[in-house]
């Protein structure tokens, strides 16, 4: 790569204009999204301990930064910067998806996957998967964020505990959250590899160590947010 391909184009910096620059903004918008995953699965297991430490919780969320920042203000900026960086986290994959095939000069004669291993579920299912995620992201907060989906119970602004408990008593509703953080924790196994890959802290000697520490983040997320949807469907909770 010369230093022409690096800092040719108007007005885009360097590294955003290169496929590697675009991989390293992706894989930085990615530790951003797992660190966010795990504190948001953190705050969800307070349910566990009454309904006054989840919705202290909640209510903490809001006036977090007090009084420094004016009521709700800190919140909205770690959502706005959320939203930031799934965007761009979205739009790299796209992007980088599109330039690979552009790249194949020679379409390949049989359909299995080249560059990764078909037996690697994780990788073959990435695209579909953030699909999913995306949206069962957009369910989610018309479910429990917004309350425009409530079926079978109601749904009351500030009362967490009550809204988890009248929602996951709807059998359909926990496969649907169970699925969907299956396909979340696909979804991280490999993001959380990839991320290693990108930074070139992956190597031979490194990889089982770095896939064992991917799956581990993608079991424990993936347990600790089923547990509070199964927890109300088996009683535990209620």
């Amino acid at each position: 790569m010369t230093a022409t391909t690096l800092t040719s184009g108007k007005g885009a910096p360097p590294i955003y204009r290169t496929s590697i620059g675009k991989k390293v903004l992706m894989a930085v918008t990615g530790v951003y999204l797992v660190l966010w995953v795990i504190g948001h699965m953190l705050g969800n297991l307070k349910v566990f301990l009454s309904p006054k430490e989840i919705n202290s919780y909640s209510e903490f969320l809001r006036r977090m930064g007090d009084p420094i920042f004016p009521h709700t203000w800190l919140l909205w900026i770690i959502r706005i910067l959320l939203i930031v960086a799934l965007v761009l986290h979205v739009y790299l994959a796209i992007d980088l998806s599109v330039r690979s095939r552009r790249a194949r000069q020679v379409r390949y004669h049989h359909p299995e996957h080249v560059q990764s291993d078909i037996t690697d579920i994780p990788a073959v299912t990435m695209r579909w998967g953030g699909v999913a995620v995306g949206l069962f992201i957009i369910f989610h907060l018309a479910h429990l964020t917004w309350g425009w989906i409530h079926p079978g119970y109601t749904y009351v602004r500030g009362n967490v505990y009550q809204n988890v408990v009248g929602s996951f008593n709807q059998w359909w509703l926990v496969v649907l959250y169970v699925a969907a953080m299956f396909a979340l924790a696909l979804h991280l196994y490999h993001g959380t590899w990839s991320i290693f890959q990108t930074f070139g802290t992956n190597n031979r000697r490194w990889d089982p160590i770095v896939r064992r520490t991917a799956a581990t983040v993608a079991v424990v997320v993936f347990l600790g947010f089923i547990s509070v949807p199964l927890g109300v469907l088996a009683g535990v909770i209620s």
